[in-house]
């Protein structure tokens, strides 16, 4: 099986399980903190992402943060709490952009965040500037004519890692002054070189923040692998990083 084909295999695995979740709550706990859950919106506990390492980014030394697939608004609520005056969070699905406010409310930093309804940095205004920008991507390749258009693949899903590519793009140009890009991405498949080689298209520096190697398949994703490949899979080295990138 092509490896661009197993991605898929395996992202629509895990889409499957969750939305026959019929247990989903309405409220959870994560990084300490009760949560709101739309039923449209992405859980963080199907994919935990930079959120687990969030006190290694210095949210209290910007004036501004921009929160790429806010979903739940986890790393903007922690952005605002830790004392980020200017917040943006930014979804392509509109039930994010309502439970990320709902979680905005629930710990008391409404005023600090807006949310946003955007394909990437569309929603934007003119002369908006970021010290930090953050995002928890797709990590999963996928054969584009194997893709519809529902949210449950946007998120899970980036041909060609198309979108990663503009995320950099274009989030260079809209950082201020010694502003950081940081970015929570897992590599098993296919180039293992991945962001280090796009980081020097959009010539930007890169500096690891965690490293996290694991010998097994992570949990969140050990359901989703076909039977037939699941112990060559568990031999597989995996990597998860946050990682912090700016303008040389």
């Amino acid at each position: 099986m092509e490896t661009r084909d197993l991605e898929f295999l395996i992202g629509k695995n895990i889409i499957d399980k969750y939305r026959s979740d019929a247990g989903r709550p309405s409220v959870f706990e994560w990084v300490g903190r009760e949560w709101n859950l739309l039923d449209e919106v992405w859980p963080p506990s199907y994919s935990p992402g930079g959120e687990l390492f969030a006190d290694l980014i210095p949210f209290g030394e910007m004036s501004s943060f921009l929160e790429m697939g806010c979903g739940v608004g986890i790393m903007s609520v922690l952005a605002a709490l830790a004392g980020c005056p200017s917040v943006l969070a930014l979804d392509i699905n509109p039930a994010a952009v309502e439970n990320t406010m709902l979680n905005a409310a629930r710990h008391g930093v409404a005023a600090r965040i807006t949310a946003r309804e955007s394909d990437l940095y569309s929603a934007v205004k003119p002369g908006e500037r970021f010290d930090g920008i953050y995002w928890n991507p797709p990590f999963l390749d996928a054969p584009p004519d194997a893709l519809d258009s529902s949210i449950w693949h946007e998120t899970m899903f980036d041909p060609e890692y198309a979108k990663l590519r503009r995320f950099l793009r274009e989030g260079r140009e809209l950082l201020a002054p010694d502003g950081r890009i940081y970015l929570w991405f897992g590599e098993a498949f296919g180039n293992p070189t991945l962001i280090r080689d796009l980081a020097a298209e959009t010539d930007l520096d890169l500096n690891v923040l965690k490293d996290l190697q694991l010998s097994a398949v992570p949990e969140a994703l050990a359901d989703a692998f076909p039977a037939f490949m699941l112990d060559a899979a568990q031999s597989t080295e995996w990597h998860l990083h946050l990682l912090e990138l700016k303008a040389r």
